[in-house]
């Protein structure tokens, strides 16, 4: 996935480890490909009318770009 996001210079964000579910595990083609490990938070997402959190853009090891949210999935949205 392109890394879409403008990089953030001097933001100390905290490295979070995640467990991938099995059913994502099992899922994905085996071979030279990186496995999931580890990812950071780069970035807030936030509700574009609102402003209030909703949830972050985890960035894994492989380079993946991940949303987390803290309820449900939102669709008007802002990264920050």
């Amino acid at each position: 996935m392109a890394k879409d996001f403008q990089e953030i210079t001097g933001y100390v964000g905290s490295t979070v480890v995640l467990s991938v579910p099995s059913r994502v595990r099992k899922s994905r083609p085996t071979g030279k490909e990186q496995k999931r490990l580890h990812a950071r938070a780069v970035k807030r997402i936030l509700d574009r009318q609102t402003g209030e959190l909703v949830g972050w853009l985890y960035e894994w090891n492989t380079g993946e770009l991940v949303p987390r949210w803290k309820a449900k999935a939102q669709t008007d949205i802002v990264y920050d």
